[in-house]
């Protein structure tokens, strides 16, 4: 799903809720996401549509617009050993800021054939891990 596959969105009890031109809606709620939960009001509603989610540029969040309306076949969190893991993890594991992380996600950059293989090697790294527990 794609920015232009999108009608409108707007703040409902605790959240926002999307529109699809299809006229499919969904709900992402704050609470499902720490640096939502934890910001201010104005913080939540300073969002913009990029190009393939939501991105809030002051609290270095990105969310999916399929992870929002396709939950269960894009998770929005794993947890390995009780510790969230979403892209921004992957980032830090890897040592690559999270707004990069975001670029190479959303198609505005590309990683080079050395970072991509390194992305993918901890991707399969955290497979590994789930396997374990």
């Amino acid at each position: 799903m794609y920015r232009e596959d999108i009608e409108k969105i707007e703040p409902v009890n605790e959240g926002l809720r999307l529109t699809a031109k299809d006229g499919r809606t969904a709900t992402l709620f704050f609470a499902m996401f720490d640096r939502l939960k934890q910001a201010s009001p104005e913080q939540r509603l300073d969002f913009r549509m990029s190009f393939g989610g939501l991105r809030w540029d002051s609290l270095d969040e990105d969310i999916s617009y399929d992870s929002i309306f396709e939950p269960e076949n894009f998770p929005l969190r794993l947890s390995i050993a009780l510790r969230p893991i979403n892209m921004s993890e992957v980032a830090r594991r890897l040592g690559i800021q999270q707004s990069l992380m975001a670029a190479y996600m959303n198609g505005s950059k590309h990683p080079s054939p050395e970072r991509q293989k390194m992305i993918c090697d901890e991707i399969h790294k955290i497979g590994r891990e789930l396997l374990e527990v």
